[in-house]
């Protein structure tokens, strides 16, 4: 979204969005000149994958595949460096497929998010 142009303006919702980057009105949308921000995106993807390999080379990774909440670092609430790993509750693969009897041996918030789940809804609501 930065390398078309997205100011955060945080009016995606108006359909008034000051770049043209998030609307539906053909007089903003000319604010949004598809040939330079082509360029632009290209530009911003090449520098992420080309970073993306260098962080790799420097771990010693060769495929992303390879990168794990244990190499990944955040800070706790004392400001001291921890991996993901001790902070992220994760799940087993395949943990949410089939049916919801299975709900109860989800970690939180998992399973309660799971259970207010609907395929038939796009949107947030609050849980009960």
């Amino acid at each position: 979204m930065f390398a078309i142009g997205c100011i955060q303006s945080r009016s995606c919702h108006t359909d008034a969005c000051p770049t043209g980057v998030a609307t539906q009105d053909p007089v903003r949308q000319r604010a949004l000149v598809v040939p330079d921000k082509a360029e632009r995106v290209y530009r911003y993807h090449a520098n992420t994958i080309h970073m993306l390999s260098e962080m790799m080379g420097a771990a010693g990774l060769s495929h992303p595949s390879q990168i794990t909440a244990d190499l990944l670092m955040t800070r706790d609430t004392n400001g001291q460096a921890v991996p993901f790993s001790s902070k992220e509750t994760t799940l087993e693969q395949g943990a949410l497929l089939g049916s919801l009897e299975h709900v109860e041996r989800l970690p939180e918030p998992f399973a309660s998010h799971w259970v207010a789940a609907d395929a038939s809804r796009f949107g947030v609501e609050r849980l009960a």
